[in-house]
Formats: structure tokens, C-alpha cells, sequence
């Protein structure tokens, strides 16, 4: 089991060759259950994300789809989690027990069982801020933290990104399609309409969820304070051009998961080079209790999340200078012009008028540069100010 185990991971040292790697082992068809999440002993959301291993060369997620998910408790207590996306399960307010011991229970649509180990909830202190410091590079975040108690000293972070994004271009005109054929040149085509204003695709906030697995502890530390860099954004990025959030969480961990999380950032990011470190075997607390020789992939840790959400205005960060790459084209209001730019450009504006009358000439751009739908979406998060 360790051999087979050991050599799902290994392959990740070969994705920084050139040469192609084919992996001896015989993978199943679905691969192997990879558990994802930490259950939240407080207020909040626990999330859980099931998926299955695939081979290098597939880049789609295999989500493990319409399992029962439950937390279970040493006291018979049992909360159940519910699918909420694809083989995202979560429940919300757990509030548990902080003197019992609680496990995750999956039961997937094939009958086979997994189980976490019963643990114990890690005590998470608040997140004391989140700074950031500018140089001629950009900005720094940074994660700001301690455990008057001492309790606790092992963490990890991970964060969500949004950012209000404005089209650099203002849509005027749509396209109508018009017909019958056009009797001069005997075709159908393309036209740009009148419009008001566009609103709905000119303000957005796309989002992102942080992908590194960001670590730290105050083992070595008298005062039991941490200060770590949370993530970099280079000067000019458009996730400044308005106004930034970032939604920090702060779990608390037991030494286990730090251990395992450690050598799965050594497996995930420290490949690519023969001077890396070689990938580790990674031993998890979940196990297939249908099948006792099928490796499981994951750590289930329990800890109050401390959560945290900042926000960084243009105005605060000097000389940020954005620049927008989006350059208009001008096309003359003839059917061949405008047709030819029909699925590559979108009508913008007048750009000439004849002084008899008419339009000469429009105004196109690329769809990204005009429409703010295609990188995030257009209704207003309920935390947004």
C-alpha cells in the first residue's frame, strides 16, 4: 500500500521535465477519495471538498458527487453536511462541544465508508490585522497574529480575493441583426443599434481563492507572535485599480496537520528542480473502512476559523499607475466592416459623424474590454461598502 501510496505523489517531482512521465501504476478509474476542508468547531461555515485523483495528464476535477457527509461526536451527535456544488459539502454554526471528540463520516454513492480519527478542537486565536507595506515592486500583505494563552503554535491561512472592476470601455451600441438580406449586397449582416448606457456590463468584482498552502508557527518564538507575507500583488495590477478586499481565516492546527500539510507544500511547490526536496509520503488520519488497504488522500483537523476582511483603496497605495492594455479600433459603417468584426469585436461608441448626417464610423473593441461579465460577476457582494 505505501509503494502504490508513495507513487500517486512522486509523479508531481516530473512536472517541471520536459520529457513526459508515464506512470507504471495502474490508477482505477475513479482514482483515489482526496478529502479537502476543516471542520469549524464554532460559528461559520465548515466546508468540505471531495474529489478523486486523476492522472497528470487529465486536467478536469473529478468531484465525488452525492455522498452523506456527517460530523460525528464521541457523544452520538451527528451533523450533516449538504452538497451545496459540486462535491462541496458544508453546513453551517456547528458550534461543537469543545470537551468531546468528533470525526468526519463520508458514505459515497458506491456504499464505501471513510472516517476521520476523533479529535480534539484547536483553540484559533483572532487574527489581529492584516498590513500591508509598498515598495517599487508592489505591495506586501501580511498575516498579523498571537496566543496570549500559548496554547496554540501551529497555523495556517488561506484567503479570498475580490476586487470592483470597471470595463475600460462603455458599451453604447449592441449588435441587431438584420433581415431580409440587405439588397444592395445581397447579404445578411451585422449592425450596430442605439442604446442607453450598458450598465450591467460595466461594473464587476471577480473573485479568486487563494491556491498556495501558507504555514506558520511560534514553536521557536518566546512572545508567541506571528507576522508572516500573506501575498504579493505587483504594481499596477488591475485588483487595485478601485478598491481590494481580501477575506483572511485563520485555522488553529494540531502538530499532525501541520506536519502533513508541511510535507504536502514540500510535494506541491517544491518540485520542478533536482536540487527540490523529493516528494514525501503522505500519511492522513482518514481511512476507507470498507476497504482497509485503499489509500485516502487528507487531513481532518478541528478549530474555531478566525476570519478577517480588508480592504485596500486606490487612494491609499501611491503611484499605482494601472494603465489599461484595451485600445479601441475605429471600423467605417459600411456592411463589409462591420460584419467582418461580428464574434471579435464589440460596438462601443460613435467615433465620426458626417455632417449631413449618418454615421460614419463606430468604435469596436475586445469582448474583455468592454464586457466586465467575462472576469467576474456583476452583482454586488453584500459585504461590498
Amino acid at each position: 500500500m505505501k509503494k502504490i501510496f508513495g507513487s500517486l505523489f512522486i509523479l508531481l517531482a516530473f512536472l517541471g521535465c520536459k520529457e513526459k512521465y508515464i506512470s507504471p501504476v495502474a490508477s482505477p478509474n475513479l482514482g483515489y477519495l482526496v478529502v479537502e476542508g476543516t471542520i469549524n468547531s464554532g460559528t461559520g461555515i465548515t466546508q468540505i471538498v471531495l474529489k478523486r485523483t486523476v492522472k497528470l495528464d487529465n486536467p478536469i476535477i473529478v468531484y465525488e458527487q452525492g455522498a452523506i457527509v456527517t460530523v460525528d461526536g464521541q457523544d452520538n451527535s451527528k451533523a450533516f453536511l449538504t452538497e451545496t456544488s459540486l462535491g462541496h459539502y458544508t453546513a453551517a454554526n456547528l458550534n461543537l462541544n469543545n470537551a468531546k471528540q468528533y470525526r468526519l463520516n463520508i458514505i459515497t454513492k458506491d456504499g464505501k465508508v471513510y472516517q476521520s480519527d476523533y479529535t480534539s478542537s484547536q483553540k484559533t486565536p483572532a487574527i489581529d490585522s492584516i498590513s500591508w507595506k509598498q515598495d517599487a515592486s508592489g505591495i506586501q500583505l501580511f498575516v498579523n497574529s498571537h496566543d496570549a494563552s500559548g496554547l496554540n503554535k501551529y497555523y495556517q491561512w488561506d484567503y479570498t480575493e475580490t476586487w470592483e472592476y470597471h470595463s475600460p470601455n462603455k458599451q453604447f451600441f449592441v449588435y441587431q441583426h438584420i433581415a431580409p438580406p440587405i439588397n444592395k449586397w445581397g447579404i445578411t449582416y451585422f449592425d450596430p443599434i442605439l442604446i442607453n448606457f450598458n450598465a450591467a456590463i460595466y461594473s464587476c468584482w471577480p473573485t479568486t481563492n487563494s491556491t498556495n498552502i501558507i504555514l506558520g508557527s511560534s514553536i521557536t518564538l518566546t512572545d508567541n507572535k506571528i507576522s508572516l507575507p500573506l501575498i504579493s500583488i505587483p504594481t499596477g495590477d488591475i485588483k487595485i485599480g478601485i478598491l481590494y478586499s481580501i477575506d483572511t481565516r485563520q485555522y488553529g492546527l494540531s502538530e499532525a496537520k501541520y506536519n502533513y500539510l508541511q510535507k504536502m507544500k514540500k510535494n506541491t511547490e517544491g518540485t520542478g528542480s533536482v536540487f527540490d526536496a523529493q516528494p514525501s509520503e503522505l500519511v492522513g488520519n482518514i481511512h476507507c473502512t470498507t476497504n482497509a488497504s485503499e489509500p485516502v488522500v487528507g487531513y481532518i483537523d478541528i478549530c474555531n476559523i478566525q476570519e478577517i476582511r480588508t480592504f485596500i483603496r486606490n487612494d491609499q497605495i501611491p503611484n499605482w499607475n494601472y494603465v489599461s492594455p484595451c485600445k479601441p479600433v475605429e471600423l467605417l459603417n459600411n456592411i463589409k466592416a462591420i460584419d467582418s468584426a461580428h464574434g471579435l469585436l464589440l460596438p462601443i461608441d460613435v467615433a465620426r459623424q458626417s455632417p449631413f448626417g449618418g454615421i460614419l464610423s463606430y468604435y469596436f473593441d475586445t469582448p474583455n474590454c468592454v464586457d466586465c461579465t467575462l472576469s467576474g460577476s456583476n452583482i454586488k457582494p453584500p459585504f461590498w461598502p
